[in-house]
């Protein structure tokens, strides 16, 4: 579910970056903006809604800063998903505190295929939940393209449905009755890149330090640990190469839902959101993207990666890769953002994506 808000909240910054780049003498400091959401993911099906976003600069701020912005977006997919989702982005001292907060209720539908690498292949269960959801973050920026600070999530897990003769029924799984999430972290961002939808070259580093506790109002004590990092060459002025090594883990008790996984639109294409988690991943990726005709363009894209209990329980046989291909239409040049379609496939699995934004 993270993987997807992640995806719709492109759309929802779209309306902010839009007048971010105009010549200053034309630039709207307040603006209000209404459009239709489609897409397609196999853990949704097919997804339509509405996204509503008042993007302005608060009287301190000049015409040159990054516009912030109030969205709402709500979405109904033909599995029958609810998503409410309600967000804020504010930049404050000419870029220099970066505060965003989401709150959000969601009504959805699941697949679980168990933890570890040892599921039987033709294992799967669903599940119902529906939960409330509260992301608050600030961050500071201390150097050039590098924002540290502060967050707080909390996730009120209710899980309404599991299948009789299920593992998460059987309380075997940690989470399988549902639970809540509550923790604080520390987010480091190092973002040099040269565009955020089509970057064609720089960096992109974030760092975080998770923590959740009982002390905090969480039903689990554990922490998580992830890094991701992106680089991107330019290759031929048109064509971009791009590279991404994504990872972390997990110490002590984490509910199956907030374990480490392979699968979705991002990281692992062709496989199910969450076909294979555990405490520990590692997840080597990348992807060629060229530029065919005028607004039309191509990728190819491949990676290679494992989920594993501990540190030194990694096996090169559970290591799995995914391939694919895909078609990217440019929606609007000006900002670089991308409709995007992917066929991604690997051992046993296929799927195909429809969304915006690219996947690193």
């Amino acid at each position: 579910m993270i993987r997807l808000l992640a995806l719709l909240s492109v759309i929802l910054f779209l309306s902010s970056s839009l007048s971010a780049q105009k010549d200053t003498a034309t630039i709207q400091r307040n603006k209000l903006t209404a459009y239709p959401v489609l897409f397609y993911l196999p853990e949704t099906s097919l997804g339509f809604g509405g996204v509503g976003a008042y993007t302005f600069r608060l009287p301190t701020e000049s015409n040159e800063t990054r516009p912030s912005q109030f969205s709402a977006l709500l979405a109904y997919t033909l599995q029958k998903q609810v998503l409410v989702y309600l967000y804020n982005e504010i930049y404050q001292d000419d870029q220099k505190w970066w505060l965003r907060n989401e709150i959000g209720y969601y009504i959805y539908f699941y697949d679980f295929f168990g933890v570890g690498n040892d599921n039987l292949e033709d294992y799967v269960e669903t599940f119902g939940v529906t939960y409330p959801r509260i992301r608050l973050n600030a961050q500071r920026l201390m150097l050039p393209n590098f924002y540290t600070g502060i967050r707080y999530w909390y996730d009120g897990y209710n899980i309404t449905q599991t299948e009789e003769e299920g593992l998460l029924r059987s309380g075997e799984i940690t989470g399988g009755l549902g639970g809540t999430v509550s923790g604080i972290g520390w987010v480091n961002n190092y973002d040099s890149r040269d565009n955020i939808f089509t970057p064609r070259s720089g960096w992109f580093v974030e760092v975080i330090g998770f923590w959740n506790r009982k002390g905090l109002g969480s039903d689990f004590n554990f922490s998580r640990y992830t890094y991701d990092v992106a680089t991107y060459f330019k290759h031929m002025e048109r064509n971009v190469f791009a590279v991404n090594l994504f990872g972390g883990f997990i110490t002590g008790d984490a509910p199956f839902n907030e374990l480490m996984f392979l699968g979705g639109s991002r990281k692992g294409r062709g496989y199910y959101e969450g076909r294979f988690r555990d405490n520990h991943l590692v997840l080597l990726q990348g992807e060629y993207r060229m530029q065919v005709f005028k607004r039309i363009g191509m990728t190819f894209f491949g990676s290679y990666g494992a989920v594993a209990p501990k540190f030194n329980a990694y096996e090169l046989e559970n290591f799995r890769w995914n391939a694919g291909l895909g078609l990217r239409y440019l929606a609007n040049p000006q900002e670089g953002l991308t409709a995007r379609v992917d066929f991604g496939f690997g051992k046993n699995a296929f799927n195909f994506y429809f969304t915006v934004g690219e996947a690193f």
